[in-house]
């Protein structure tokens, strides 16, 4: 099966029938051909979090909430080919998020989402993607455990046609050395290390924090290390704690505080996170 997948995909390149793919490669349209696609290695980026209007301040049309950030990015607008109708193209898209590991950060539909107009235009520089309001839905997307952000968009135009647009963003993590982690503290006091991702089962996965430590810890310690909770996730407990096992069990004596919502950063790398701070930290 994995074999088959892998040609699945890699055929979709050279087919002029070509699927609607994820950017990890799982298929959400099969019958869709490709209009247009884009590349870039850097990029700064407006990841949309509301409803699209009109910024005076800006003088152009802006999502009411949105996160600027860096990275590298790629999109792609497939026409939907197959015979399903706009509700049920949207149940797939909805079917598909439900069954993977990603966080829904915003959704909307129909007028919800402002005009489609400043979507095709104004955001996405897509102008075929301009059709009518009531049939458009749009989700923003972030995969768990990774900083990698997702847009996807639905839309009938008024001749019937269905387009489906992925974007995408993938912001690579800092290269840490000790040189950058003494930098980073002196400078604002704080390094982020990663995401911590809570499985179903309630357990929260320190891995990619733990990797980062036991990468450094042993040529600069850090003395104090601060969990940060965001959302929902501040219903958790003990996060600070398990953490600091985890530290110990690797022979790393290390104080670990939980700071809970006190402290936002627009470059969070999810809603619940573990920063490296200086020891005169204060919230």
């Amino acid at each position: 099966m994995e074999i088959l997948g892998r040609l699945v995909i890699a055929s979709s390149f050279i087919l002029s029938s070509f699927a609607a793919i994820t950017a990890v490669g799982q298929p959400i349209f099969l019958q869709s051909k490709v209009v247009s696609e884009k590349r870039d290695d850097s990029r700064h980026y407006i990841l949309p979090l509301g409803r699209i209007k009109l910024d005076r301040s800006l003088g152009r049309d802006m999502p009411a909430t949105y996160k600027r950030m860096d990275g590298e990015f790629a999109s792609t607008v497939w026409e939907l080919t197959s015979e399903e109708n706009i509700r049920e193209a949207r149940e797939r898209v909805q079917t598909y998020l439900d069954s993977q590991q990603q966080e829904v950060l915003f959704s909307c539909s129909s007028r919800d989402c402002g005009e489609s107009f400043a979507w095709a235009n104004s955001m996405f520089n897509e102008p075929q993607l301009y059709g009518n309001d009531r049939t458009q839905s749009l989700w923003a997307i972030k995969d768990k455990g990774a900083r990698r952000y997702h847009v996807y968009y639905l839309i009938e135009r008024p001749n019937r046609r269905m387009y489906f647009y992925r974007e995408s963003l993938f912001v690579p993590d800092l290269e840490l050395d000790e040189r950058v982690i003494k930098r980073l503290l002196e400078e604002q006091g704080y390094l982020i290390l990663g995401e911590v991702v809570v499985g179903d089962d309630g357990r929260a996965d320190f891995s990619v924090v733990m990797g980062k430590l036991i990468d450094h810890g042993k040529n600069i310690t850090p003395q104090l290390l601060v969990v940060h909770r965001h959302g929902a996730a501040q219903q958790l407990e003990g996060l600070a704690e398990g953490l600091a096992a985890q530290l110990k069990e690797q022979g790393m004596a290390v104080t670990v505080r939980d700071a809970g919502n006190l402290t936002p950063r627009l470059e969070a790398p999810g809603s619940i996170w573990v920063e490296w701070v200086a020891p005169d930290w204060k919230p």
